[in-house]
C-alpha cells in the first residue's frame, strides 16, 4: 500500500471566488504565489499561507504565466497571444501570436521546460470540437504546434529530469505521457492514465513532485490524485471545492501543494461564502519542484 505523504488538511488561503482560477506558478526568489482567474481577466499573487494578497486587471483573459530567467515580470497567455507582462506599473509587450486560431479557440493552460520554453494549449470554448493543440514557444519564434487535437488541453508537466512531458487531454478523460528530446520534439506518445467517468472528474492542471509522480486536479470531483510515474493512483486528497483546476508546489521547502478552483457554473458564484473559486494549501512530505522560467 503507498504511504500517504499528506501532513494537514487543505487550507482556504483565499476566498477569491475565482470565476475560473488557474495556473498557479511559486516564485522562489520572492517567496511570492502567482495564479490567474482567467474569465475575469485577472492576476492575483500572496504569499505562501495567503498574506497580502493582491489582484490586477489585465484587461482581457489571462490564462497562463510562467516566471522569467532575467529581468522582472512574467510571460503569459493571452486570449490570443504571449505577451511579457511588467507589473507596478503595468505593462504588456506583445511577443508571438498564434496565427489564425478559430474564433473560438482561446490560450489555456502552460508551464516552461527545463530549456525555458514556454508550452502553452489552448481549448474549443464550445465544448465539442477538438480544434486545441500544445504549442512550443522559444523567444523571438512563433508559436509551434505540437501535440494534439483536444479539446481542452490541460498542463504540461515535465518530470525531474525532463525527459517526459505530460498533457491533460481533459474532454478525453486522460493523460498523456512524451519523450521529450533536448531539442524540444515529442517522441513516444503514450496514455498514461484514463479517469473513469463513473468515479472522477475532468482531469485538469497537474504537477510532478520530486519523486515523480503526478499531482492532478480534478473537475467536478472535489480532489487532487497522486499518480504514480507508471499512471497508478496513490493517494487522494478531498477538497471542499466541486471544481478544483490546476496545483503546483511551494513555500520555503516547496512541500506545500497549492490548489486552484472555480465557481464557474455553480450557483451562488457572485459570493455567497462558499470555497468554490478559492485558493487552497496542503502540506505534504514530499517535496516538489522549482518552476522552471522562460530563457529570457
Amino acid at each position: 500500500m503507498a504511504v500517504r505523504t499528506q501532513l494537514s488538511d487543505p487550507q482556504l488561503i483565499s476566498r477569491s471566488r475565482a470565476t475560473l482560477g488557474e495556473g498557479p506558478v511559486w516564485d522562489d526568489r520572492a517567496q511570492r504565489l502567482y495564479w490567474v482567474d482567467i474569465e475575469r481577466g485577472e492576476l492575483h499573487f500572496s504569499g505562501a499561507a495567503g498574506a497580502g494578497e493582491a489582484a490586477v486587471a489585465i484587461g482581457g483573459h489571462i490564462c497562463c504565466i510562467a516566471l522569467r530567467r532575467n529581468g522582472s515580470g512574467l510571460v503569459a497567455g493571452l486570449e490570443r497571444t504571449i505577451a511579457r507582462i511588467e507589473l507596478d506599473p503595468l505593462v504588456i509587450t506583445p511577443l508571438a501570436d498564434f496565427g489564425a486560431l478559430p474564433p473560438t479557440v482561446r490560450c489555456n493552460d502552460g508551464k516552461c521546460d527545463p530549456a525555458g520554453r514556454f508550452w502553452v494549449g489552448t481549448y474549443n470554448r464550445d465544448n465539442t470540437a477538438a480544434t486545441g493543440w500544445l504549442y512550443r514557444y522559444v523567444a523571438g519564434g512563433a508559436p509551434q504546434r505540437t501535440a494534439g487535437p483536444f479539446i481542452c488541453t490541460n498542463g504540461p508537466a515535465f518530470s525531474p529530469d525532463g525527459a517526459f512531458l505530460y498533457c491533460v487531454d481533459s474532454y478525453g478523460r486522460r493523460i498523456d505521457r512524451w519523450r521529450l528530446d533536448p531539442g524540444g520534439a515529442l517522441r513516444d506518445p503514450a496514455v498514461l492514465a484514463h479517469f473513469d467517468a463513473t468515479d472522477c472528474g475532468y482531469p485538469d492542471g497537474l504537477t510532478c513532485d520530486a519523486e515523480g509522480c503526478l499531482w492532478v486536479a480534478e473537475w467536478g470531483a472535489a480532489r487532487v490524485s497522486r499518480l504514480s510515474p507508471a499512471g497508478e493512483r496513490l493517494e487522494v486528497i478531498r477538497l471542499p471545492a466541486k471544481q478544483p483546476t490546476s496545483c503546483t508546489f511551494g513555500g520555503p521547502n516547496l512541500r506545500r501543494l497549492f490548489v486552484t478552483s472555480a465557481a464557474q457554473g455553480l450557483a451562488g458564484d457572485d459570493g455567497d461564502g462558499s470555497p468554490d473559486g478559492g485558493l487552497f494549501a496542503v502540506d505534504l512530505a514530499v517535496p516538489g519542484l522549482p518552476a522552471e522560467r522562460f530563457a529570457t
